[in-house]
């Protein structure tokens, strides 16, 4: 074999191996950065999605939910998105994409690991055959309630890859042949030094290094081979840097958009719970909370107390005085009451001049005490107008029903001390009744 054909096939050999290092690292690199974006953008999505999840999962509104998958997977079906599902504390599916999966319990090694984990966590699996992205989220309100768990398609990522490393293997092989030519022309010593210059431009391009290129001046077919390779350089070099551009924008665009979702989540929570004219809970949400509340205690085996208090001839009150006068009546009452409980306790606007307390934690004797703590500090209050009150004051009348004393559920609790609040009308009003001391029939 001739000194020629030796040059030629060692130059072929050897740009031909550069060239598939430098493609394969490209491609390698490009799965990296495509499933990187892919993780940052399936947590950030997932992030932005726990908090409506967690307001309903701790108020156990399970349609609200459900909703919010749904909503969420037909906004992001565009980003390849397999499945969505909420697990619950323990693993349970309370809402998925797929409703077969509803109420199943998962327990594999990855949605272990995510019910504990306090931090997103990814993996790539193969689900039915084709490559998926899952990623988890935990979800917080104040509580770990749960986590939230997405697949995303990996299969329109690998066939991008897969053209770009059928293109690479193309620009590899004419790359190498354009050498090899130039080799059996020049046969000189003077072609070493620049393949050897070009190899390690590729070899510091292929560690990572993307300013990396060759100078070579000669004005023949290796010089045009290094223009080339530098323009080859140039533009993975750009490319990755639009890439990580593009990847910041977009994290900066989700960013923006999840505090706008979180000032609208909050207006619309805020409407959804709250009593216009006083600030306080709605009497929708109290009984949403009430429903969690003995759910809890029947877990705890812990007891709480309910009162119902009513103001003592508010009708005469707006009669006299107009209904303006009459709502800032209200409003001020809503305060005080507010002031005589601790922070944990839930006071709602039940109906018209109706209020209602929950006291978490009490038994009857201390729940006793705060409802007479309440009469008194409205009894003692100075009111506009209260004057023209019967007994020259305002007052009001309460019932007290304990649980899990009086009831067996949040609305017999209701009804009990509803019967115990007329009981307080009818012993001359002003007063606290319980409902364990009414007469029982």
């Amino acid at each position: 074999m001739g000194l020629r054909l030796k040059l030629g096939l060692y130059v072929l050999l050897s740009v031909l191996a550069v060239l598939t290092v430098v493609g394969y690292v490209r491609i390698e690199a490009e799965r990296s950065i495509y499933q990187d974006e892919m993780v940052k953008r399936g947590r950030t999505l997932l992030r932005g999605l726990a908090i409506p999840c967690g307001v309903a999962m701790a108020n156990n509104e399970i349609p609200a939910l459900d909703n919010y998958i749904h909503s969420f997977a037909e906004e992001a079906a565009s980003l390849d998105l397999k499945y969505l599902a909420a697990l619950d504390y323990w693993g349970r599916v309370l809402a998925h994409t797929a409703e077969a999966e509803y109420g199943k319990s998962y327990d594999d090694a990855f949605t272990l690991q995510a019910l504990v984990s306090r931090e997103p966590i990814s993996r790539t699996t193969t689900l039915a055959g084709e490559p998926v992205l899952e990623v988890a989220v935990p979800v917080h309100s104040g509580l770990r309630w749960g986590t939230l768990k997405a697949g995303f398609a990996l299969t329109p990522m690998e066939l991008r890859l897969a053209a770009n490393r059928e293109r690479t293997i193309l620009t590899s092989l004419a790359v190498s042949l354009v050498v090899a030519l130039i080799a059996f022309a020049v046969l000189s010593m003077l072609v070493i030094r620049p393949v050897l210059s070009m190899e390690e431009m590729a070899r510091r391009f292929g560690g990572g290094d993307l300013r990396a290129r060759v100078s070579i001046d000669t004005g023949d077919e290796i010089g045009c081979l290094a223009v080339q390779l530098n323009a080859m350089a140039r533009q993975l070099e750009t490319y990755t840097s639009s890439l990580e551009k593009l990847v910041h924008e977009r994290t900066a665009e989700l960013v923006g958009a999840n505090a706008k979702l979180l000032d609208v989540n909050a207006q619309l929570d805020k409407l959804a719970k709250t009593d216009g004219l006083t600030g306080l809970f709605n009497r929708r949400y109290f009984m949403d909370k009430l429903g969690f509340e003995v759910r809890r205690s029947d877990r705890n085996k812990r007891s709480f107390s309910l009162v119902l208090l009513d103001v003592d001839h508010f009708k005469q009150f707006n009669d006299t005085h107009g209904h303006p006068a009459g709502d800032e009546l209200l409003q001020r009452l809503a305060t005080l009451v507010e002031l005589n409980l601790r922070s944990i306790d839930v006071v709602a606007r039940y109906g018209g001049e109706e209020f209602v307390v929950l006291l978490y934690d009490t038994g009857p004797d201390e729940g006793t005490r705060v409802a007479e703590k309440l009469r008194r500090a409205v009894a003692e209050q100075s009111f506009a107008h209260a004057e023209t009150q019967p007994g020259g004051r305002l007052t009001i009348s309460m019932g007290v029903a304990f649980y899990p004393q009086d009831a067996k559920d949040g609305a017999s609790l209701v009804e009990a001390a509803d019967r115990a609040l007329y009981g307080s009308k009818a012993a001359g009003r002003n007063r606290a009744t319980r409902f364990d001391a009414l007469p029982q029939t």
